[in-house]
C-alpha cells in the first residue's frame, strides 16, 4: 500500500500562560532536548523574559528578523550543538529560524509574537536578500506553541494582515480550479479541500470579534491547517493565487510602495473580485465588516487604476496560472 508522508508538529497548542509553561508543555510532548536556544528580537525578548524564564536557555540569540544575512550568524552560533531551536517572534523572525534550521536539519519550533502570515507553520521562508524578497523551501516545526496572552498584545494591523492573508485562500483556490478546468494542472483534493476550510470560519467575524480568544484560535488553527494543506500538496497552491503574484511583483519591483505582506494580498483579492465579478464567497463583505477595508485604503498607495499596470508583472513573475492568463 502507498501513503504521502507528511511531517506533522509533535504538538500543536494554543491557550493562555504558554510561554511561562513551555518547558512542561515541551516534556508531556516527550520533546526533552539537552538545549534550547531562544531565537527573537531584543524589544520581544525585554518585554517577556520574565515569563520565557531566559535561565532555562542555553542560548539566547538576538536578531532583528527577515534578512538572508542573518542565518549565517545563527548557523555559526547552532550548528555544532544538540538543541533545540525555539523561533519567538513574528514572521520575520519565524522564517529566519525556519530556513537556518532547515539548512542544519535541526528541529525548531514556532511561538508567533504576531499572526501577521502562516509563517507559523509552512514550508516557506521569506527573506530579504539584496533589498528584495524571496521565496525559500524549508522544513516545517516539530511544534507550533500560541500564547493568546501574547498575541492580544501585538499590533492590530498585523492581526488583521494574518486575517487577510488566510482569508486570500479563498481566491488561490479558484485560481488552481481554473488552472485545472483550463489547461489541465492537477489538483491535490486534500491539499484544496484544507486550504478552503482552513478560510471560512473567518468569515464569521466582524470587527468588534477582533482579538477575541475566539478569533484568535480560529486564525491559529487556520493558519496552520492552511499549512499542513501546502506541506500535503508540495506547494502554495491552495495557498497563493493571483492575489499573491501582485503581492510579489510590489515587493520586487516596487519595494518602496511595498507594505505588510498579509496587507497587499488581500487588497489585490478585493480588486480581482471587483474586476473579474468573482467572489462567491462575499469577501469583500467580509473585509468591510471586519475593518480591512478602511486598512486597505490607508496603507496601500495604489490606485485602481495601478492595480491595472501591475498584472502584466504578475502573469510574468511566476509560472502560474491564474485568472490574469484566463481573460
Amino acid at each position: 500500500m502507498f501513503y504521502n508522508l507528511v511531517k506533522t508538529p509533535v504538538i500543536v497548542k494554543t491557550g493562555k500562560h504558554i510561554l511561562g509553561n513551555m518547558d512542561r508543555l515541551l516534556s508531556e510532548a516527550h520533546l526533552v532536548f539537552p538545549k534550547k536556544i531562544l531565537i527573537t528580537q531584543e524589544n520581544l525578548y525585554e518585554a517577556y523574559k520574565e515569563e520565557l524564564g531566559t535561565d532555562t536557555f542555553y542560548k539566547v540569540i538576538l536578531v532583528e528578523g527577515g534578512q538572508l544575512s542573518e542565518t549565517n550568524a545563527i548557523i555559526d552560533e547552532c550548528k555544532s550543538e544538540d538543541v533545540l531551536m525555539i523561533a519567538f517572534g513574528g514572521g520575520s523572525v519565524l522564517d529566519i529560524v525556519k530556513y537556518s534550521a532547515s539548512k542544519m536539519d535541526k528541529p525548531y519550533i514556532t511561538v508567533p509574537s504576531a499572526l501577521s502570515n502562516d509563517a507559523i507553520y509552512s514550508c516557506v521562508a521569506r527573506l530579504t536578500e539584496n533589498r528584495k524578497k524571496i521565496s525559500l523551501g524549508v522544513q516545517p516545526p516539530i511544534g507550533i506553541l500560541v500564547d493568546i496572552d501574547v498575541i492580544k498584545k501585538s499590533p492590530r494591523v498585523l492581526f488583521m494582515a494574518g486575517v487577510a492573508d488566510l482569508v486570500s485562500n479563498l481566491s488561490a483556490i479558484q485560481d488552481w480550479l481554473l488552472a485545472h478546468n483550463e489547461i489541465g494542472e492537477p489538483i491535490n483534493e486534500l491539499a484544496f479541500m484544507l486550504a478552503k476550510e482552513s478560510a471560512l470560519p473567518m468569515l464569521r467575524y466582524s470587527e468588534d470579534d477582533v482579538f477575541s480568544d475566539n478569533m484568535i484560535l480560529d486564525l491559529v488553527n487556520g493558519l496552520v491547517t492552511s499549512g499542513l494543506g501546502m506541506i500535503i500538496s508540495g506547494n502554495t497552491r491552495g495557498t497563493s493565487g493571483a492575489e499573491h503574484l501582485i503581492s510579489h511583483v510590489i515587493d520586487e519591483y516596487f519595494p518602496n510602495k511595498s507594505t505588510i505582506h498579509g496587507i497587499q494580498v488581500g487588497w489585490a483579492q478585493t480588486l480581482i473580485a471587483k474586476k473579474y465579478h468573482n467572489d462567491p464567497y462575499k469577501v469583500n463583505e467580509f473585509y468591510k465588516n471586519v475593518g480591512l477595508m478602511k486598512i486597505f485604503n490607508e496603507m496601500i498607495p495604489w490606485s485602481e487604476e495601478e492595480f491595472e499596470n501591475l498584472i502584466p508583472y504578475a502573469k510574468k513573475i511566476r509560472n502560474r496560472y491564474t485568472i490574469f492568463d484566463h481573460l
